[in-house]
């Protein structure tokens, strides 16, 4: 059975308009929007009259911006109770990002990507950002891939034989192959590194964990600058990822080194 036979074209373009806003300028107008999802702007205003009218969004008075509505904000905080494994692992996300002085990142896989769900900034001028909700490819880079090494062979092989993988760097690895290859190869070791494969010059290192309360497959890493990741400095560093992997799964009753099945 094919589930795209079911989805709803409508919905599915409203649900796009809303997630727009998790940007760092939470702020559109109706041409940004529409060129942000590819839309025809006639289509877009459509959208956007109808979550204005019933709260979803809220247009910014003496402007022709809008901006996420109340209802947002409100199913947001009903997520966050039920979600409450992030407020659990935050303090040692923070640990994380404090021994590390990297971006800390905590992810759940949604069955179609890796979001962030939580993070903790670098201390460092020069640093490399993520805002919660912000997706990533589950075949590439450290957040993504690392979700991967805590499945079963059989739920990877069918996700990364579902659909063509998108590259979005020259080292992005698009055969399934490979990517299946890779993922035999790291899961005993339990942790990736990745470089590049997702953002030119950006290095990563995750391992997975998996949310029992939440039912969901996550990881646990760090981003930095490609020239910070070398030498003994980064092989605490990755020491320090897989730490805090065992110790948040031993808080959150999940796994470490991909031993869930």
């Amino acid at each position: 059975m094919n589930p795209s036979r079911y989805l709803n074209r409508s919905i599915l373009r409203a649900l796009q308009t809303l997630e727009c806003f998790a940007q760092p300028h939470p702020t559109l107008s109706i041409p940004e929007i529409a060129k942000e999802i590819g839309l025809h702007r006639s289509t877009v205003h459509r959208l956007v009259v109808t979550l204005e009218s019933v709260g979803w969004l809220r247009k910014i008075p003496d402007t022709e911006k809008y901006t996420l509505g109340i209802k947002v904000a409100i199913l947001g905080q009903f997520a966050q109770d039920e979600m409450s494994s992030c407020q659990i692992l935050r303090p040692l996300l923070n640990d994380l990002a404090v021994e590390t002085g990297e971006t800390a990142i905590l992810s759940m896989f949604d069955g179609n990507s890796v979001l962030c769900v939580d993070k903790i900034e670098s201390s460092q001028k020069l640093k490399i950002s993520s805002e919660i909700g912000q997706s990533f490819p589950f075949y590439a880079g450290g957040t993504g891939f690392a979700v991967l090494l805590g499945m079963p062979e059989d739920e990877v092989q069918s996700l990364l034989f579902r659909q063509p993988l998108a590259a979005f760097t020259e080292k992005t690895e698009t055969n399934p192959e490979k990517v299946l290859e890779r993922y035999r190869t790291l899961k005993q070791a339990g942790y990736v590194v990745s470089t590049g494969a997702v953002d030119p010059g950006i290095t990563g290192v995750a391992a997975p964990l998996f949310f029992f309360k939440e039912n969901m497959y996550g990881s646990v890493g760090i981003t930095m600058p490609e020239h910070r990741a070398e030498g003994e400095g980064f092989q605490r560093i990755v020491q320090k990822v897989l730490s805090t992997a065992e110790a948040m799964s031993k808080m959150i009753g999940g796994i470490q080194r991909g031993e869930h099945k």
